[in-house]
């Protein structure tokens, strides 16, 4: 079966989420690594954080005789709830604005630079192996048993080496029959995950 065939920035970023799916243990390694570094930022902040007693008062400033006859104010126990809980929701937001604005640009920054992104792919793939050519100047030719499995999205197909990296095949110019053939000879040679 052979074919050609563009990738788009979109089916890029696509690739790699259906690659850090396909990897889950790599993403539970990742959370709780920054699941940690939060806890232990907030139990820093904890440490470095004047003293309290129970009525919110500094361990350090005199208790004077009105600040006990009146009642605790709803105010000064909302300002102890934010002090405990506002540098986590701080470190939160930081690091959902780095997931989340961040690695986007991130990906677009790889995908403009890579010039083998850029070109056009031609290949040719087989119940053997899988050749690859690019216009950018990459020509491969693989037996199937330096990838380990293979994984779909919507118009792309993701197909993981074994070393870790991974080859990105879209289907967006095939029609239903060759996608078909195509899952066929995939579904021979490799498993998906």
């Amino acid at each position: 079966m052979e074919f050609s065939y563009k990738i788009s920035e979109s089916e890029f970023r696509q690739a790699w989420r259906l690659e850090r799916r396909a990897s889950s243990r790599s993403s539970l390694k990742t959370a709780a690594f920054w699941m940690l570094i939060l806890l232990g930022l907030l139990l820093l902040y904890r440490m470095i954080q004047p003293n309290r007693d129970a009525s919110g008062l500094s361990a350090q400033q005199p208790v004077s005789r009105s600040a006990i006859i009146e009642p605790a104010l709803s105010t000064s126990a909302q300002s102890m709830y934010l002090e405990r809980v506002g540098p986590l929701l701080v470190l939160a937001g930081i690091w959902i604005l780095i997931v989340g604005g961040l690695v986007p640009l991130r990906l677009r920054r790889l995908y403009l630079k890579d010039p083998r992104l850029q070109g056009q792919f031609m290949v040719n793939i087989t119940s053997d192996s899988i050749s690859t050519e690019n216009t950018a100047g990459t020509t491969s030719n693989c037996a199937w048993n330096v990838y380990d499995y293979w994984c779909e999205g919507k118009n792309v197909i993701v197909l993981m080496f074994h070393s870790g990296p991974y080859s990105i095949l879209s289907l967006a110019g095939l029609s239903e029959p060759q996608r078909g053939e195509l899952r066929g000879i995939l579904g021979q040679a490799l498993r998906k995950k």
